[in-house]
Order: C-alpha cells, then sequence, then structure tokens
C-alpha cells in the first residue's frame, strides 16, 4: 500500500494515511476509464491527510468510499460505504475527494457518469 506522510519529520514516521492498492477497487471500472481512475487515485492521495486529531487519540481505520464524477470532472456525491468507525477518519476522506478541483474526463471517453468505489488507510505506525 502506497503511504502518504503528514506532519513533522518526528509525526511522518507513525502515521500514515493512503488509497487501498488498485486491485482492491470494486465496482468494476471499465479498462477505458484506467489511466483516468488511476490520476483520480493520485489526486485523492495527494489530498488525503491523517488528521492531527485521529493521530493524537491513536486512531486508525479503513474507510471505502463511492464516488460519482461527472464527465466535466465535477464530483457530484460522495458517501462512505464502509465506515472506519471514527468519524473524524471518514470525515478527512470525505474532504480529501470534495476539495479535488473538477478533472473532466478525456474525450475519447464515453461521456457519463464514473462510479469509483475507493478504499482509504489511515494507519498509525
Amino acid at each position: 500500500m502506497a503511504s502518504l506522510r503528514t506532519g513533522s519529520a518526528v509525526e511522518a514516521n507513525t502515521a500514515s494515511a493512503a488509497l487501498g492498492t488498485p486491485g482492491e477497487a470494486r465496482g468494476g471500472i471499465p479498462a477505458e476509464y484506467g489511466l483516468y481512475y488511476e490520476a483520480f487515485r493520485r489526486r485523492v492521495q495527494e489530498s488525503l491527510r491523517y488528521p492531527l486529531a485521529a493521530r493524537r487519540q491513536g486512531l486508525s481505520g479503513r474507510v471505502e468510499l463511492e464516488v460519482l464524477v461527472e464527465p466535466s470532472g465535477r464530483i457530484g456525491a460522495v458517501r462512505v460505504i464502509s465506515s472506519s468507525s471514527h468519524p473524524v477518519l471518514d470525515d478527512a476522506a470525505l474532504q480529501a475527494v470534495r476539495r479535488l478541483p473538477p478533472e473532466p474526463l478525456p474525450d475519447r471517453l464515453p461521456r457519463r457518469p464514473l462510479r469509483i468505489i475507493l478504499p482509504l488507510g489511515f494507519e498509525l505506525e
């Protein structure tokens, strides 16, 4: 699992927030959307932050989101389909997706909304 380290150098060695591996995605992303999906995952990874309050409380967990991306690239809807059991982590996952600027689907792809199932992990090390 690729991890994103946040915080100071000391904190960076103790906590990570990461996307699940590509094979963990469910929802049958059609092959023609593969490059867009991988770019979307990278953008979420860059946006993902491990909340300081969660680290201080020793909270960790896995969140799975359902994301609807409009053909314009706008995030149409985001919802938690599998909670981490910690609202602060669930909210951090939702915010990582919601703060993304639109990235339109390439013209070569069918102009329809894309449903993405996105696993995200928050782990203390």
